[in-house]
């Protein structure tokens, strides 16, 4: 059976449908999306490489951990869901802090537009490459790679052929976090 995300608004409110993910799609209808960025004490971020076959950014490096919301879910639910789906790494709800929300429109390789509200959490954790067991059919690869440098990366022209076009707050409240509880402003 194929599954169904609740409808939501503009605002990002469920709207109190739930529709297959080939309807929503189809239809242009917003839904939610729930990314995790993972960082290390040394300030480095864990991307992960996404699967040639996805619909949108295929191919390209991506927030750590991401996934839509399924029916009846909350998006603390599904961070911890498709942390494990993903990456094979079991987290507890109560270690994520959410960072934000924000929309986010990008067209689909089959021309439509996919519409989302997306809740974006952060993970501090140690974890090494041997303690990753990828889900190929969604990621393909994942690295570690300081926050400094991806904001460089994300500064150049052209940075949507090895990045995932998203809204740009996706990225910048988290580095942002990173750097600041890596200095030691905030607390872990």
């Amino acid at each position: 059976m194929e599954e169904q995300y609740d409808v939501l608004d503009e605002l990002g409110n469920k709207t109190g449908k739930s529709l297959p993910k080939s309807v929503v799609h189809d239809q242009e209808l917003w839904h939610g999306t729930a990314f995790i960025w993972i960082y290390n004490a040394k300030g480095e971020v864990l991307l992960q490489f996404r699967a040639p076959d996805k619909k949108l950014y295929a191919d390209v490096w991506d927030v750590s951990v991401g996934g839509h919301i399924s029916a009846g879910d909350d998006p603390i639910t599904t961070a911890v869901r498709e942390a494990g789906e993903e990456l094979g790494v079991n987290i507890k709800a109560g270690e994520l802090i959410q960072l934000g929300h924000c929309k986010d429109e990008a067209k689909m390789m089959t021309g439509k537009m996919h519409r989302e509200h997306d809740w974006i959490f952060l993970l501090s954790a140690e974890i090494t490459d041997d303690q990753l067991t990828l889900q190929q059919s969604e990621v393909t690869n994942a690295k570690w790679l300081s926050a400094d440098q991806l904001q460089a990366e994300l500064n150049q022209p052209g940075w949507k052929k090895y990045y995932a076009g998203r809204n740009p707050y996706i990225y910048s409240v988290a580095i942002e976090e990173i750097r600041k509880r890596v200095k030691g402003e905030v607390s872990q």
